[in-house]
């Protein structure tokens, strides 16, 4: 895995990371655009070097935060990028904080914050759904347009430019499209249509788009699935995309080099494949780290692949250091799984009873379960394919 850094475009290898971050490995230790769930308050722990945390400081924690959000803010929806966080109100409004170098927050300037500030969306514009890349922001509002902002160096914004854009600008869909559902990758976004297609835009080198070129497209285009599939969930990995089908299937397409497309090879794609899942599961959600996959079956269990380097898969760090197909993720069994998240090199889960167990790097994956304060629960949570650190929406137990 190369990572490359849009300032200077400097990069380095998954073996040097945890130096880089100051991070040590863990040992055994439905993202579709992050919609409105239970509404609550946002806590987020991990690495805090803009204010990704949003609570007031710039001090990394291994344990849940309290975001400082608005006074009478009820969040329902968050979402994690490289260095910065959004959350969605039950008012509709978008917030945002962290660094702010390309307009990732939305407000207006460049200027990094460390509790949060309201993206400004236009007037009447009601926000349904959120995602957070690299260093770009989407929004869906409840008439099925895209709104985007930030970094625009490759076209993610999806306005036909290469321009960064510091207040939100509208995505320019294909007429009559409405959207329900997004998710930011590195440096591409993806888009859900309300018939069960897939658009895609913005940085294309390693097929993340999904339409059979590796250009880059500064305006959404269709991913090719296969004709008469309809999906019902995206994500969008660090370089490669992942679609759920209302049959239960999962398909994906773009970098593949630690198997994170699922189909037992480590070749990339640039139109979608077929993910090889066990002979009888269907797949309910999906989400993507960085190298990693992730997939909510019926039966309520949770199925992973590709890079394991640092026990991301829920096995143990190196161990194998990937996988090229689906394998069940071993949780504790009295565990029953709600929802999924990948982070960059971690993996979320949000059980039904509101507690969260994370897997991979320890600084957002404590071994034994996220410690969450005393009377809470989990309503939502997410992380991000570019992110270090994790979000989740805690409301009173009961």
């Amino acid at each position: 895995m190369r990572i490359p850094v849009i300032r200077g475009l400097v990069s380095f290898t998954a073996a040097g990371l945890l130096t880089v971050l100051g991070l040590a490995a863990a040992g055994t230790a439905a993202h579709a655009g992050t919609r409105a769930a239970a509404g609550g308050q946002a806590w987020a722990w991990g690495l805090n070097d803009h204010g990704q945390l949003g609570d007031g400081t710039t001090t990394k924690s291994q344990v849940p935060v309290k975001v400082l959000l608005p006074a009478g803010t009820t969040v329902t929806a968050v979402s994690a990028g490289r260095f910065h966080s959004l959350a969605l109100t039950s008012a509709g409004h978008v917030l945002a904080w962290g660094e702010n170098l390309r307009g990732e927050l939305g407000d207006g300037t460049k200027t990094d914050s460390n509790v949060p500030v309201r993206a400004k969306l236009p007037r009447r514009v009601k926000v349904v759904a959120i995602s957070a890349g690299f260093g770009h922001s989407l929004a869906v509002a409840s008439s099925g347009q895209v709104f985007a902002w930030g970094n625009n160096q490759r076209g993610q914004l999806g306005d036909g430019s290469t321009a960064d854009r510091l207040t939100p600008v509208r995505v320019h869909l294909p007429a009559g499209t409405k959207v329900t559902a997004v998710s930011a990758g590195a440096i591409f976004s993806l888009a859900l249509t309300s018939t069960g297609r897939v658009l895609a835009w913005g940085l294309n080198h390693r097929g993340q788009l999904g339409i059979g070129m590796t250009t880059d497209r500064h305006l959404p285009v269709r991913v090719k699935l296969p004709r008469g599939v309809k999906v019902t969930g995206i994500a969008a990995g660090y370089a490669f995309g992942l679609a759920v089908t209302s049959a239960g299937k999962v398909f994906a397409w773009g970098n593949n080099d630690s198997g994170q497309l699922g189909d037992g090879t480590t070749s990339g794609s640039d139109i979608p494949v077929r993910v090889h899942l066990p002979a009888g599961i269907k797949v309910t959600a999906i989400s993507a780290g960085a190298d990693h996959s992730l997939a909510l079956t019926a039966a309520g269990h949770v199925l992973a692949w590709g890079m394991n380097n640092f026990g991301q898969l829920g096995l143990p760090a190196n161990h194998p250091g990937q996988s090229k197909v689906p394998v069940r993720m071993p949780l504790p069994a009295h565990f029953k799984v709600a929802a999924i998240s990948g982070g960059f090199i971690s993996s979320q889960v949000l059980t039904r009873s509101g507690s969260v167990l994370a897997r991979g790097v320890t600084i957002i994956a404590p071994p034994h379960g996220v410690k969450l304060p005393a009377g809470l629960i989990a309503t939502a949570l997410a992380s991000g394919s570019t992110a270090v650190h994790a979000l989740v929406v805690l409301r009173k137990s009961g």
